[in-house]
């Protein structure tokens, strides 16, 4: 008697067959990625090329609208010569307006609570230097027209030139993460293939601001400003594929 196969017989056999397949392959099981995993860091120098100066210019008088007209017109004259020297519209900004009463010096043998004497009106103002060579001329320029007080410089580096150095930074980050992956695999017997993954946080440190206690100290430290230089520190986590 002869078996005859037919497609009722043919299908479940098919069907055993890839089923016994899938159980022993699991090809739903993928298989884990073999990875090393590493940290480094890369800097790289920026110079910085933009100086920041806040300075107050104060006015008194018994009438606080006289006060803010004398004020307004120092602050013109201020703005005038700064614009002559070079400095931008844009790098001039009114960070502050500041009026009220100001009080007579209180006896101190015989304590008695202050009464007002005049009026003050005073403008802050922030100044942004882009050209070193003429920050003495700004500085002459702010002592030598009534300034009450000065902070700064503060000295930054430009977003763009910021940013050139990130990348410079963050290229020397990959490299150095590379090295370091490679000689750990090689320490195993093993090489390294491609990054899989990267995490980077960055840091960069701002400079310090020079501080002028009084305009002779200020004078004598406007030939002390120099540019200096930053360092941008980029650190990178990189995971590399196992060869």
């Amino acid at each position: 008697m002869k078996f005859k196969l037919t497609a009722a017989v043919l299908w479940p056999i098919v069907f055993l067959i890839v089923a016994g397949a899938l159980i022993i392959t699991k090809p739903w099981q993928t298989k884990q990625a073999e990875t090393i995993a590493v940290t480094a860091q890369g800097t790289a120098d920026a110079v910085p090329n933009v100086g920041k100066i806040t300075t107050t210019i104060e006015s008194s008088n018994p009438n606080l609208d006289l006060a803010r007209q004398e004020n307004d017109k120092k602050v013109s004259q201020i703005v005038a010569k700064l614009k002559e020297l070079g400095i931008g519209e844009k790098d001039i900004k009114t960070q502050n307006l500041n009026a009220g009463q100001s009080y007579g010096v209180q006896n101190m043998m015989y304590p008695v609570p202050s009464k007002p004497n005049t009026n003050n009106f005073s403008t802050t103002l922030e100044i942004t230097i882009r050209n070193f060579k003429i920050s003495d001329q700004v500085i002459a320029t702010l002592t030598q027209n009534g300034l009450t007080n000065l902070y700064g410089p503060q000295l930054t580096t430009s977003d763009d030139k910021l940013e050139t150095a990130k990348s410079t930074a963050r290229a020397n980050a990959v490299a150095n993460a590379q090295k370091k992956a490679t000689e750990l695999a090689k320490a195993t017997g093993r090489g390294v293939g491609k990054a899989v993954k990267i995490t980077e946080q960055g840091d960069y440190g701002y400079p310090v601001p020079m501080i002028a206690m009084s305009g002779a100290d200020l004078r004598e430290k406007a030939n002390q400003i120099q540019p200096g230089q930053n360092q941008v520190t980029i650190n990178l986590s990189v995971e590399f594929a196992l060869k």
